[in-house]
Parts: C-alpha cells; sequence; structure tokens
C-alpha cells in the first residue's frame, strides 16, 4: 500500500511491503479455542463507557442482521463499565442502572442471536475506568463468567497492585481453566513486558502494542511494534495490535482499506469497534469481503512479517534538522554537549536538542534548531530545549517531564525515531554519554543529526528470508 503524511516536520513517503514469510509454529495455550484468531465485536472503541443494556442489544441485532455474523464475526465483546460492586459473596455484580437485568440475560440474548459473548475485566484491583477488577478475586469470578456463559474474557492491565503480569495473568487462566467452560482469554497487557515472548502458554492472544486512535499513524505505529513478534504468532495464541477502527470516522477509506488488510495479513484477531448499527455499504463491504476474512483464517496460522522498509523524504522549516538514532561511527553529527547550567543539550554545530511539537500534550518529535534559550517571547518559553539527564539513564524534558523514546524498536532496537513519551523505565528510554567521542548513546545506538533534505531507502534492516 503506499500512503503520503504530511506532517510539520517532514513529508514522509510510506511505501511498506508485507509478506507472508514461514515461521516455526509456536506452542500455545491449549483450551480449545483460538485456533484461528478471533472475529467478533467489541464496545470500547465507539462507545467507551457510555454502555448499557439496550444498546447491547440493538448493536447484537445489528450485527446478525447486517451481515457481520455470517461473514464470521461471532464474538460480541461487553468492555469495561459494565460493573458496579460487589455483594457480601464478594460476586460482581453489574451496574443496576445500565445493566438492570444483570448480565447473564444480556449474554443469553447474544446466545440467542448466534454469537458468542465476551466480557471485560482487570488483571488489577480497578478497572482501567475505575470499576472492581479481578485481582485476587480470579476463582470466583471466573466461576461467575462460566454460570452467566461467558465465551471470552478480555483481560486489561490498570491498576496491577506492582504484581508482575507475569504473576498476575496465569492466576485468571488457571482459574478459568478450572471452570471447564472453553472461554477465549484474551490479553490485554499493551505489549509494556513483551507479552509475545512468554504468553503462549497463558492466553489465546497478547496485546503487542499500546491502545490504537483512529489515525493513520498511529495504525501503523502498532503494525511496526506488533512485525516484531510475527514468530511468536500460530494456532491457539495471536499477537494483537488492538482492535480494528475501520468505520469510526478518523480515516479515509482508502487508509481503512490498508488497515484492515493489513490486521488480515498479520493474523491479528479482527475486533471490530464502529457502530454496527449505522454502517455504510462500502464499509461493510470491506469488512466481509470473504477472500480477504479467509487469509486471516487460514489453519496454518502463519503471521505476515514486513521484509521491505519505507524511504523517507525529509524536509526541514526553520533551521530544524531531524534527529535518528544510527550506527556509532565518531562523526560530527553524532557529538553532543549537554549543559547541566541551563539543561541544554547542544549539537558539534551549536544548536539546541529540543521537542519540537511542543504543544502536544503527549509528547511529541525532537529536532535541533536554533538556540532560544534566556530569550523572550519564545515558543513554549524554550522550556521545550532543556532536557534532564537522570542517573538511571532517563532523559526528561523539562516542559511536559516527558522522556527521550526510541519510537520504533525491537529485539534490535534498529529505531530510528525519536520522540518523548510517558516514561515507562523501559530500555529504549535508556541513553549515556559517551565521554570518548561525546555521543549520546542508547542499545548501541548513536543520536545523529540527519543532513537536511536527506531521501533514506531501506531505514529497517532486515534478517534475509529464505522461502
Amino acid at each position: 500500500y503506499q500512503r503520503r503524511v504530511r506532517g510539520t516536520m517532514k513529508s514522509l513517503h510510506v511505501y511498506i511491503l508485507y509478506l507472508i514469510v514461514l515461521c516455526s509454529l509456536s506452542l500455545a495455550l491449549n483450551n480449545g479455542v483460538g485456533l484461528t484468531p478471533a472475529l467478533g465485536w467489541n464496545t470500547w472503541n465507539h462507545f467507551g463507557c457510555e454502555i448499557n443494556e439496550e444498546l447491547a442489544r440493538q448493536c447484537a441485532d445489528a450485527i446478525v442482521s447486517s451481515g457481520l455474523l455470517a461473514a464470521g464475526y461471532d464474538y460480541f465483546t461487553l468492555d469495561d463499565c459494565w460493573q458496579s460492586y460487589r455483594d457480601a459473596s464478594g460476586v460482581i455484580v453489574a451496574d443496576p442502572n445500565t445493566f438492570p437485568n444483570g448480565i447473564k440475560p444480556l449474554v443469553d440474548y447474544v446466545h440467542s442471536k448466534g454469537l458468542k459473548f465476551g466480557l471485560y475485566s482487570d488483571a488489577g484491583l480497578k478497572t482501567c475506568q475505575g470499576r472492581p477488577g479481578s485481582l485476587g478475586y480470579e476463582d470466583i469470578d471466573a466461576r461467575t463468567y462460566a454460570s452467566w456463559g461467558v465465551d471470552m474474557l478480555r483481560y486489561d492491565n490498570c491498576n496491577d497492585n506492582n504484581i508482575p503480569p507475569q504473576q498476575r495473568y496465569p492466576i485468571m487462566r488457571d482459574a478459568l481453566n478450572r471452570t471447564g467452560r472453553p472461554i477465549y482469554f484474551q490479553m490485554c497487557e499493551w505489549g509494556l513486558d513483551s507479552p509475545a515472548e512468554w504468553a503462549e502458554p497463558i492466553a489465546n492472544s497478547w496485546r503487542t502494542t499500546s491502545d490504537i486512535s483512529d489515525n493513520w499513524i498511529s495504525m501503523i505505529s502498532n503494525l511496526d511494534w506488533n512485525n516484531w513478534f510475527a514468530k511468536k504468532a500460530g494456532p491457539g495464541g495471536w499477537n494483537d495490535p488492538d482492535n480494528v477502527e475501520v468505520g469510526n470516522g478518523g480515516m479515509t477509506f482508502n487508509e481503512y482499506q490498508s488497515h484492515f488488510s493489513l490486521w488480515v495479513a498479520v493474523k491479528a484477531p479482527l475486533m471490530l469497534g464502529h457502530d454496527p448499527r449505522y454502517v455504510d455499504p462500502y464499509t461493510l463491504a470491506l469488512l466481509t469481503n470473504p477472500e480477504v476474512i479467509s487469509v486471516n483464517k487460514d489453519h496454518l496460522g502463519i503471521q505476515a512479517k514486513k521484509v521491505a522498509s519505507y524511504s523517507y523524504n525529509i524536509t526541514n522549516p526553520k533551521g530544524n534538522s531531524v534527529v535518528w538514532m544510527t550506527e556509532c561511527i565518531s562523526s560530527l553529527n553524532q557529538q553532543w554537549k549537554w549543559n547541566p547550567d541551563d539543561m541544554s543539550i547542544r549539537s558539534s554545530d551549536g544548536r539546541c536538542f529540543e521537542l519540537y511539537d511542543c504543544w502536544e500534550p503527549n509528547g511529541g518529535t525532537v529536532s535541533v534548531s536554533e538556540c532560544t534559550l534566556g530569550k523572550s517571547n519564545q515558543q513554549c518559553n524554550s522550556l521545550n530545549q532543556q532536557w534532564n539527564f537522570e542517573d538511571t539513564g532517563i532523559v526528561k524534558n523539562a516542559l511536559n517531564t516527558k522522556c527521550l523514546d526510541i519510537t520504533i524498536y525491537g529485539p534490535d532496537f534498529v529505531g530510528p525515531t525519536l520522540e518523548v513519551f510517558d516514561c515507562l523505565g523501559n530500555p529504549n528510554q535508556k541513553f549515556y554519554v559517551n565521554r570518548t567521542d561525546n555521543s549520546i548513546r542508547s542499545n548501541g545506538l548513536c543520536m545523529t543529526v540527519m543532513p537536511d533534505n536527506l531521501e533514506v531507502e531501506s531505514v529497517f534492516d532486515f534478517t534475509p528470508i529464505n522461502f
């Protein structure tokens, strides 16, 4: 596919080729479900917390009447905000205001339509929206869900009580298995601890990424992150780059075509997230294309892997230059000086390393530009050009205390781009100054000021593939 992305920093031509390559099949959770990726629908992407029993019934009806069920989308999943409290016996109780009849009658209704029923909980004390979580209540919740007839559990990762996910998630797996009911176990750990590396015997799918947003950049970012773990997917256990955004309005139809086709090719669970009551015929035709869906449901379960990269065509307005992580070669454009007095990081030509789009509340891209420290009426009061090196290797921006972060990385940390992001303490946020050549390094790569108007081919290096 091809898509031109324009930004304030650069114009970017994206050419990405995904090919199906032979991967070794992995030993996955053997609970009788998930032999192919799950297809279904989830309330969260479109409705968030604004859910209730009547809406759920309407959406279940629409999934059937629109032909989505006939096309294979057989899981109906109720996400966060259905819970209210626990009774004296510790049993979870549905919100009486939005689900006055409880969950069991809704499950029965969904089953009567020929759909399977998925439900949300959290491997923490509370869910991400502050409802009761399942940590410490795994057995009683698993028995409750099974008694209601639940067929899938989407299990989130908020409020974890500082317990590693490798300890929390197996407890619910075992509790579900003890019920004797086949329940698809959908881990939603957000990829923070690389669950693809350890979750195969625990879950039927595992999130490899942060939450998707309904835009091209978020979708491509999740796709690239998910790519690192292609060899870990197979029958019974699947990499999950998050739900499908098709039909929610944030992308063009052509972008949605790419989004859906790529999710199909990488054997992602296809959990739709639009409003099924109101869907145009073009979107419906895209989502129900039988030949496309058959690729996702292929029983070999081989995930497509990116084997060719893209090319950047960089333009640098206002004297800014892009900064990437590249191979260390002790060149002038890899030399930096951190001044603890004014907290600036300066390149060899005297420009300041800065958070470029400092108006973004959740971080943004970085560059080098003219130093404005000490000058009046400057963008972001020049705080975007001040950085704090911590002893742990974390580099925080003074404007928003976000951390310098290698944006696209995997087992080899190939980069190349940098941004500021929430401080997570992961290896892609650890940097150090090499006093021998004045480079700033992370995972064997060096911060590098890229030449203006540079066109780079094959940014990513992939191991040759034998067919």
